[in-house]
C-alpha cells in the first residue's frame, strides 16, 4: 500500500498541544478530509499513521514529518490539500510526496534534532563573554547533569550528544543554535544543555525562562547533515 509522507509545522498557537493531542488532531482532520487511511487489525485497529519525532509540549516547530499508509492510490499533493483544509489553526501542512518503497520508518531514521532555544539573562553577559561560557562547555569530556524521572532524579552525561552549539544575544536574551542527538541511540533536551551550560561554565541565565522551536529533523550519515527529503 503506498505510504504518504508529510511535512508540516506547529506553530506558537498550538505550542502547548501535547504529542497524543496532536496525533489525535490529525486523526480527526484524516476522518474529515476523507482520506482512505489504512487500519492495523485486531480487536483495536488504529490508522497507520506515524511521526518522526515526538514534539514536547510548549515547543513550536518549522518542520516535522509523519507518514501515513493508504488503502487506495492518491496524489500526494491532494493528500496535501485535503488535510490542510482540515487541520486546526496553527498545524499547517508544508509538503508531501511518495515514501520510498520498503523505507523503513521515520523515527528509526531521523537521528539529529536543530533548535534555537531563546533564555533569559540574570546578569550582563558581553558578546566576547559568550562564546567564552560555550567554549568552557563544549571541551568538558563529560557533562553530567540531572534528569528528572519517574524514579527520581538521575545523572545522564549529554556531552557526546551535542554535536553543534553557538549563541548570540538578543536583548536580554541569549539565542542558542543547537544540533542535537536524537532517536535509537539516545536523545538530549535543549533544556538539558542549558543546563550543561550553566553548570560547566556558570551561564547566568534563568533556566524557567527557555523558549524552545525546533528548526529541523535531520539525518546524519556517512558523515553529512542531510534533510529528510534528500533521502526518503
Amino acid at each position: 500500500m503506498p505510504r504518504v509522507r508529510i511535512s508540516f509545522s506547529k506553530g506558537a498557537g498550538v505550542r502547548f498541544v501535547s504529542h497524543l493531542d496532536l496525533m489525535k488532531a490529525f486523526e480527526r482532520a484524516i476522518r474529515r478530509a476523507a482520506i482512505p487511511i489504512a487500519f492495523s487489525e485486531g480487536f483495536n485497529p488504529h490508522p497507520k499513521m506515524s511521526f518522526a519525532s515526538a514534539l514536547a509540549v510548549g515547543v513550536t516547530s518549522d518542520t516535522e514529518y509523519m507518514d501515513m499508509e493508504l488503502r487506495e492510490n492518491l496524489e500526494p499533493e491532494a493528500v496535501a490539500r485535503q488535510l490542510a483544509a482540515a487541520l486546526p489553526p496553527g498545524i499547517d501542512i508544508k509538503n508531501a510526496w511518495l515514501a520510498p518503497e520498503n523505507s523503513p520508518p521515520l523515527m528509526a531514521t531521523v537521528n539529529r534534532t536543530r533548535y534555537d532555544v531563546r533564555v533569559r539573562l540574570t546578569e550582563t553577559v558581553t558578546p566576547e563573554d559568550l562564546p567564552e561560557y560555550i567554549n568552557k562547555t563544549l571541551e568538558q569530556k563529560e557533562l553530567v547533569i540531572v534528569k528528572n524521572t519517574k524514579k527520581g532524579p538521575k545523572p545522564k552525561d549529554i556531552r557526546s550528544g551535542i554535536m553543534h552549539l553557538a549563541g548570540r544575544l538578543a536583548g536580554e536574551d541569549v539565542i542558542f543554535d543547537m544540533l542535537l542527538l536524537t532517536g535509537n541511540e539516545g536523545s538530549i533536551r535543549p533544556e538539558e544543555v542549558i543546563q550543561g551550560l550553566r553548570k560547566a561554565a556558570g551561564l547566568p541565565v534563568d533556566p524557567d525562562s527557555v523558549r524552545i522551536h525546533r528548526t529541523g529533523l535531520y539525518i546524519a550519515q556517512g558523515g553529512n547533515i542531510l534533510k529528510v527529503e534528500q533521502i526518503c
